[in-house]
């Protein structure tokens, strides 16, 4: 009787047990000495400014909002006006807002110049 039951247990090691432990995706102990254990690190693409190529160099703003205009690169624009593939939105005493051709918005503000006090 003991030695049919050593035979079990040699049998259950050997079929079921044994192959749990060759397994590559239960072996827990060893690991690939070529991988390392950090992780790289996640670069976000960096894509090009959309707003490079636009210089705000003046906005002439009075008291009805959809007069105001816009001096970029040199030339006026008004709102609803197109430069570059973007649409100007709208124009404020300090921003532009544009709509890019993905669809999203973003504000073109105008940058203070040294000595320039309110």
């Amino acid at each position: 009787m003991k030695r049919k039951f050593n035979f079990i247990n040699f049998l259950f090691i050997l079929f079921i047990i044994l192959p749990q432990f060759l397994n590559a995706d239960i072996c827990f102990g060893l690991k690939n000495p070529f991988v390392s254990p950090f992780k790289a690190k996640q670069y976000k693409s960096f894509k090009e400014n959309p707003l490079n190529g636009l210089n705000l160099q003046a906005i002439v703003s009075g008291s009805d909002n959809n007069k105001n205009i816009a001096i970029i690169n040199g030339k006026p624009y008004y709102a609803g006006s197109r430069i570059m593939q973007k649409v100007i939105v709208g124009i404020t005493d300090k921003a532009v807002i544009i709509k890019l051709k993905n669809g999203k918005i973003v504000k073109l503000i105008l940058s203070k110049f040294e000595g320039f006090k309110k």
